[in-house]
């Protein structure tokens, strides 16, 4: 993987006396979606001396439903399959120093990855920056998790 540089930026939040709470686990919860916040998260856990978590949140379009009984099955692995690959993509680059445990869980990424960030040190997450807009556009999973994450997060821009 390249050496960049990534700009972020994070959002710490407080507990019941706003006092914020570091993980114990040393370990990053990375939501898999763009390139920049992989470089991210691999570079934090290279300094932290953490491990990196990837997840890839999937989910079946709703005229797939996984509930029904008659529609389940291979709908359903064909979309988690498309998971599986994509997270695998994202991590080809990440160096062999670095410990990922790959995941991809069924549901909606803004419900996801805050249940993970519950034993986290840090939540990473991308944004993309569309072009000739100032500033990141938060999409519903960035906000999100800075809404409901139990740790801090990181909010990395994707280039479009």
């Amino acid at each position: 993987m390249k050496a960049a540089v990534v700009r972020a930026f994070g959002v710490l939040r407080g507990s019941h006396d706003n006092q914020v709470r570091s993980g114990a686990g040393g370990r990053i919860v990375l939501g898999v979606g763009g390139k920049e916040a992989v470089r991210f998260a691999v570079r934090e856990a290279g300094l932290r001396g953490a491990e990196v978590d990837a997840v890839r949140a999937w989910r079946a379009p709703a005229r797939e439903s996984t509930d029904h009984p008659l529609l389940s099955g291979e709908p359903a692995r064909l979309h988690e399959q498309q998971a599986v690959d994509t997270l695998a993509e994202a991590l080809r680059d990440v160096p062999e120093q670095v410990r990922v445990h790959r995941q991809t869980v069924e549901g909606p990424a803004r419900q996801v990855l805050p249940a993970a960030s519950r034993t986290a040190d840090l939540l990473v997450v991308g944004a993309r920056r569309t072009t000739g807009h100032l500033g990141l556009q938060l999409g519903r999973v960035a906000h999100g998790v800075l809404l409901h994450a139990a740790c801090p997060v990181a909010v990395v821009p994707e280039r479009t």
